[in-house]
């Protein structure tokens, strides 16, 4: 009887799984075809195993490895800055990043020919994890397997990634007409794959995919048009080939751990050189190379929120970076530079910008008078997600409302855009970057290079200064009607008040605790009024 009775509790236990398995499989959709599997697919394998490229390359590398590092070592010794945190601490975000207020973060890489991650009602979903959920994430893997195949693996999507749609001066020039000054793309992600040749590994854009550098044109397009380019490295990879002291290969995980290699890796690091010390021998001379080469004003670190900062290195970085600028321009380095003695990560609390990812950290960055950067989608998704339409990508009002309250706040936006596996732009994307352009157009003046005032919100009201504090900017998210009544706003006699893209001046009274603008009635016309959201009012006092 009791067998009779596990074998029930088994057979009911599988049932149910078995029944929920089915209709979570009912839940996960078909792709559209261009975001599937192709018929009559055929894998292409990779020409060395991990094995033949640590006999072939890993003594070789390291070997350079160590002489850049060394290199770096003595450089920073001779420099201002020291790869310490009592000078990193001393360095502060430059002028130009406190002006811009507004820039491009280009989510794209192999995770974008996938284009998916499970629908949520609300907050964010991120395809650009889509890589190493499709083995561990239950939803990713049905759909993975519904769309590509059970033996479809990681790597796989590699030579799909052929960025025939990739036009940087495009992206470059939709960024300027969007008010953007400064364009950070992902170099490298969490999987390890480089958007440019990097002398550090094979699994790069010059040896795989597309066998090209998508950087180069990028950077070469910024400096063109006057924009600002950012470094986004990943300090933390899902798996890494390690060489033991027997000479055998390990694998890193994310966070350092070492466990035995697996036959599964070879689909999961291809390309990958195996090297015995993950920072000293890859992620630092990797960075600096790309530092060198590439002369970028900003880094932008992630995957901080594991591995020691001391074991990533990630102060040698920062210390050269701050070292080969000195004197010739300002750069800066976020605060996600790793994890720290009983801390989960440095957010917040060192860097020359602190960094807020969809609230993460709302309350530490906007109490801080520490300059800032809000990054966020303009869809709910990080990474493309063919899913995304007009439902939940941020409306252009609610992006405005958004945008002026972060920049009221003393933030950055820095927004990210999702390109196709092919780096296209979706459209609606596109759209709503011209949209938020021709606001900047009129109302830019009230955003670009202007400072917190002393009251940051009131109501349905934003505010800004400029930085000599002689103009106050009152960003109105809802019409007022015939006058607006600004408390806590100090006005003398002989200041000027005015709309912005309104050119006659607006008549105001002192009320005793602010000042009351009244409107002409031809603005009760919306077509008379300078835009259709979020209208601009100028305090400007002349003594």
């Amino acid at each position: 009887m009791k067998n009779f009775r596990i074998g029930l509790f088994v057979f009911t236990i599988s049932l149910i799984a078995f029944t929920s398995l089915r209709a979570q499989n009912k839940l996960i959709p078909y792709a559209p075809d261009q975001y599937r599997k192709p018929e009559n697919y055929k894998p292409e394998h990779y020409q060395y195993s991990l094995n033949e490229l640590k006999e072939k390359f890993s003594e070789e590398l390291m070997k350079k490895s160590a002489e850049l590092f060394e290199r770096v070592g003595k450089f920073n010794e001779q420099g201002k800055w020291k790869p310490v945190p009592e000078s990193i601490d001393l360095h502060k975000a430059p002028e130009w990043f406190l002006d811009a207020k507004f820039g491009m973060f280009i989510d794209w890489g192999l995770w974008s020919i996938a284009g998916w991650a499970p629908k949520t009602e609300n907050g964010p979903m991120y395809p650009d994890w889509y890589e190493l959920r499709l083995h561990t994430d239950s939803a990713f893997m049905a759909y993975h397997e519904k769309n590509w195949g059970k033996d479809f693996r990681r790597d796989d999507f590699i030579p799909f990634f052929q960025a025939r749609e990739y036009h940087p001066e495009k992206l470059v020039n939709i960024a300027k007409k969007a008010g953007m000054k400064y364009i950070v793309p992902f170099n490298k992600h969490h999987s390890g794959f480089c958007l440019w040749p990097s002398s550090f590994t094979l699994r790069d854009a010059g040896d795989m995919g597309p066998k090209k550098d998508l950087i180069k044109p990028l950077v070469e397009n910024c400096q063109k048009e006057g924009l600002k380019f950012g470094f986004y490295f990943s300090i933390e990879e899902w798996e890494y080939p390690i060489i033991d002291e027997s000479g055998n290969l390990q694998k890193r995980e994310w966070g350092g751990k070492i466990n035995p290699f697996e036959p599964e890796l070879e689909h999961k690091s291809t390309g990958k050189i195996a090297v015995r010390n993950f920072a000293k021998d890859y992620l630092v001379p990797q960075a600096i190379e790309f530092i060198e080469r590439y002369d970028p004003d900003l880094i932008w670190y992630d995957g901080d929120w594991n591995t020691n900062v001391k074991e990533l290195h990630t102060y040698d970085i920062a210390a050269y970076f701050y070292n080969k600028a000195e004197g010739r321009k300002q750069v800066a380095v976020n605060d996600r530079y790793g994890a720290n003695e009983g801390e989960k990560w440095q957010r917040s609390k060192r860097g020359d910008f602190f960094t807020n990812e969809y609230g993460d950290m709302e309350k530490e960055v906007k109490q801080s008078i520490h300059a800032w950067e809000e990054c966020r989608g303009i869809s709910q998704s990080f990474g493309f997600n063919w899913q995304d339409t007009e439902h939940n990508v941020i409306t252009s009002k609610a992006f405005i409302d958004m945008f002026v309250d972060i920049v009221a706040h003393g933030g950055n936006l820095l927004l990210i855009v999702n390109l196709d596996g092919q780096g296209a732009l979706p459209q609606v994307q596109k759209t709503r970057l011209m949209d938020i352009g021709r606001w900047l157009k009129v109302n830019g003046e009230g955003i670009y290079a202007t400072r917190p005032y002393q009251q940051q919100t009131e109501g349905s009201i934003s505010y800004t200064q400029s930085k000599d504090g002689k103009n106050i900017y009152a960003i109105l998210k809802e019409w007022p009607g015939d006058q607006l009544r600004i408390k806590g706003v100090k006005a003398v006699k002989g200041s000027k008040v005015e709309l912005l893209g309104y050119k006659k001046a607006l008549e105001w009274i002192d009320s005793g605790d602010g000042i009351v603008v009244r409107f002409p009635d031809e603005l009760k016309n919306d077509k008379n009024k300078p835009c259709e959201h979020a209208w601009v009012v100028k305090i400007k006092n002349n003594n």
